[in-house]
């Protein structure tokens, strides 16, 4: 019951959170001070049960050996970034999670739509949660860190939440991708995802787990550098969670700092006016559950933050859950990753500078002779004027 109360009342407190920072009235204090002690009522810092029940500590290292990162087909993924970032990163990956075969009553929706065409890939896994296992817990989570993270210093963290009826393993392969480029991945779901709690309670996990001497990511965490990201229902959330007010989160953790939110193929749930970071959006030309104009309505064009979108030639709705070598924005999300928590120069050559590389992808739609298309790569004027 506790778990139910919690996801409720983090979602009413968003009304207060998502408010603009910059807005006048003399009522914005008085607000933020109330949600801030809501919060702390509702999360308890030492309470390290609170997701699902289980203690966080002692997560089994286990080696990734499930996905083939640098995987033989080429068929889908092309481009500049995909060349440059879309392959296995110097690190092996371990995580938490146990992956098998959608092979439950639910998850036959993965071998029929491989069946018609629509996926193409054998390779995604499920895991236990529901509703593909036996697992009933209202949020679970799971994590993907470099194997070798004992030897390494703080990682940047990314923040990731599927879409809706995902089960979280359906993402491994792209969260491997990720994790083996130095980054700590937790992965989370409630079933539906469509409210920024899921990624609120992650980073409360990220944050049990950073303080807790039997955890594998003890002390490793680098909460600083928190990059917030979300598929299809996912990605709209990750608009209203990069809505929220920068203060909300120093009450979960004072660390918590949000570099900047990325939607892939993201639902409408969301506007762009509210969100305070940059934002990259990424869609799919062959995507029919949510068209590639969909974002550019209410999003992207209202976004105050900067903002980039770019839509691939070739990706379906599915494409981010397929193996690295077929996902069309692997390259592209570990350049923004990249870009925004490690001011990589040559990842920053694609966002930024009068000739930025993503205006050059092949693996993405551009504007033509005369610049037309209304699904080319493009940026707002706050990230034309980024250095």
């Amino acid at each position: 019951m506790k778990k139910f109360t919690l996801m409720a009342a983090a979602s009413l407190l968003l009304m207060v959170s998502c408010q603009r920072e910059d807005s006048p009235g003399t009522e914005a204090q008085p607000q933020s001070a109330v949600m801030e002690k809501n919060i702390k009522l509702l999360i308890d810092p030492n309470d390290i049960n609170m997701f699902g029940g289980k203690p966080i500590e002692n997560l089994p290292a286990k080696p990734e050996s499930e996905n083939n990162l640098n995987a033989k087909s080429s068929v889908f993924s092309t481009g500049l970034a995909n060349s440059e970032f879309g392959k296995s990163g110097p690190y092996g990956v371990s995580t938490d999670d146990v992956l098998g075969d959608c092979d439950s009553y639910f998850g036959t929706i993965v071998p029929i739509a491989q069946a018609l065409g629509i996926v193409v890939d054998n390779s995604i896994k499920c895991n236990n949660n529901f509703p593909y296992g036996l697992n009933t817990d209202v949020f679970s989570s799971h994590i993907y860190y470099p194997t070798n993270i004992k030897n390494m210093g703080k990682l940047p963290v990314v923040n990731f939440v599927g879409g809706i009826m995902a089960n979280t393993a359906m993402y491994s392969q792209m969260a491997s991708l990720w994790a083996s480029n130095g980054y700590i991945v937790i992965v989370s779901s409630d079933f539906v995802n469509v409210l920024p709690t899921m990624h609120l309670l992650a980073f409360k996990e990220l944050s049990n787990m950073n303080k807790n001497q039997q955890s594998p990511l003890y002390g490793k965490v680098d909460l600083s550098r928190s990059l917030i990201s979300g598929h299809s229902a996912g990605g709209g959330t990750t608009l209203l969670t990069g809505s929220i007010s920068a203060n909300t989160f120093k009450v979960i953790d004072p660390e918590i700092k949000i570099l900047g939110a990325m939607s892939i193929e993201g639902s409408p749930i969301a506007i762009g006016l509210t969100v305070k970071v940059p934002t990259l959006f990424l869609a799919g030309m062959q995507d029919v559950i949510v068209p590639p104009f969909v974002h550019k309505l209410w999003q992207y064009d209202t976004l105050p933050q900067p903002a980039w979108t770019a839509t691939a030639t070739t990706a379906t709705h599915f494409s981010p859950l397929m193996e690295t070598s077929r996902n069309e924005f692997a390259g592209l999300t570990v350049a923004w990753h990249k870009y925004l928590a490690e001011n990589d120069p040559s990842a920053k050559s694609y966002f930024v500078g009068k000739n930025y590389k993503l205006e050059q992808d092949t693996q993405f739609v551009q504007g033509g002779v005369l610049g037309l298309n209304p699904f080319k790569v493009n940026r707002n004027r706050k990230a034309e004027e980024l250095k």
